[in-house]
């Protein structure tokens, strides 16, 4: 059979790439998470609850999909999770009864401030080698932008 592709081995791939360097990079934090009894996702959401709430946002699980550019399905469901941990609670909106807030408890926002530490720590020692942190974090946010419509 026949290899397929424009690139002669999968390490030319910049998708492949970073999707090997996205799984060494969760396997790292999914390990110190752990010990939280947080997975990933978990925290991220949480972690963007609690950004988003410490900014007077009024936080819907759409407007926390829409911040963290993820699933609304896969956003309903964590928040149950979190929400059965104790990290968030989900309450009417006073002014729109139809409308479900998300807001930290005081265990969930003590939980992040205890975690963020120990993922940028994480991050810290994962991403180290690269030199211009500034300029990657520029081409990060360069994709996102361009590929944001695409969800």
């Amino acid at each position: 059979m026949e290899w397929k592709s424009k690139f002669n081995t999968p390490k030319e791939s910049s998708g492949f790439l970073l999707w090997q360097v996205t799984q060494a990079w969760q396997r790292m934090i999914a390990k110190e998470l752990s010990r939280f009894d947080l997975t990933h996702v978990q925290f991220v959401l949480l972690a963007a609850c609690d950004f988003l709430c410490t900014y007077g946002e009024n936080v819907t699980q759409k407007k926390l999909a829409e911040f963290t550019e993820t699933n609304i399905m896969m956003v309903s469901d964590v928040v149950r999770t979190l929400e059965s941990k104790g990290f968030l609670k989900r309450t009417k909106n006073p002014l729109d009864k139809r409308e479900i807030l998300l807001s930290t408890t005081e265990e969930g926002c003590n939980k992040v401030k205890v975690v963020i530490p120990i993922v940028e720590s994480v991050d810290e020692v994962f991403f180290a080698n690269i030199k211009d942190k500034q300029n990657f974090n520029k081409v990060l946010l360069s994709l996102i932008t361009l590929n944001s419509g695409d969800k």
